[in-house]
């Protein structure tokens, strides 16, 4: 059974996770303010943290980073009211694994959770090539000749889609579906990781259609 840590403030949001990850079997515990979700977040107690940005008593986007700098893998998925471009790049850059945005339906949240807590999948084929562009999916690390970077887990799957669509015209709401496992039509997270891959691989892999 996964024991998940709810940081959130306000009582009937929390009540509503609560209730829905309880019914869905998983183990819950619950922090509402800043400092102690973060002091739990750390203690390798937890399997997943449901963490609100708006947490009183620190700032969320920092304490994700400071988490993610000490080494700890925990997989937080953010609640945010904001799903702008600029929020959901600060949200993902801060080394949140998702994100929610409020108002939300629960079985949207409960969608999230399932997919982090879902065991990693057997790779089939470890190293994937288009041209001079070879990525390798245990590493995580893509090469161009002599040149060599460490992609993020989403950074990676991203890519190893389009390397296994080569050519192919590959939809939003498809890319969405297959590496986030979510299908909202107003999510620019897509846009955003491929503005990452670009920057790490340059702008000519990725071409946009529209």
């Amino acid at each position: 059974m996964a024991t998940i840590l709810i940081a959130e403030s306000d009582p009937r949001v929390l009540s509503v996770i609560r209730k829905g990850l309880v019914a869905q079997g998983f183990s819950v515990r619950v922090a509402t303010e800043g400092r102690t979700a973060y002091t739990d977040a750390r203690s390798g107690s937890f399997d997943l943290m449901v963490l609100a940005a708006d947490l009183p008593g620190r700032r969320c986007f920092e304490s994700v980073r400071r988490v993610r700098a000490e080494g700890r893998s925990l997989p937080v998925v953010m609640l945010t009211s904001r799903t702008d471009v600029a929020a959901t790049a600060a949200t993902l850059h801060a080394g949140a694994d998702a994100y929610v945005g409020k108002p939300f339906r629960l079985e949207e949240l409960l969608s999230q959770v399932r997919r982090r807590l879902a065991p990693p999948r057997s790779v089939d084929h470890p190293m994937l090539t288009f041209g001079d562009l070879r990525l390798d999916l245990k590493t995580r690390r893509a090469q161009i000749g002599d040149y060599v970077v460490d992609l993020s887990v989403r950074e990676c799957a991203l890519a190893e889609m389009f390397l296994r669509h080569p050519g192919e015209v590959l939809t939003r709401e498809r890319i969405r579906r297959q590496v986030w496992g979510a299908d909202n039509a107003r999510s620019n997270v897509v846009d955003v990781y491929i503005r990452y891959l670009r920057g790490k691989l340059g702008p000519d892999w990725f071409v946009a259609l529209r």
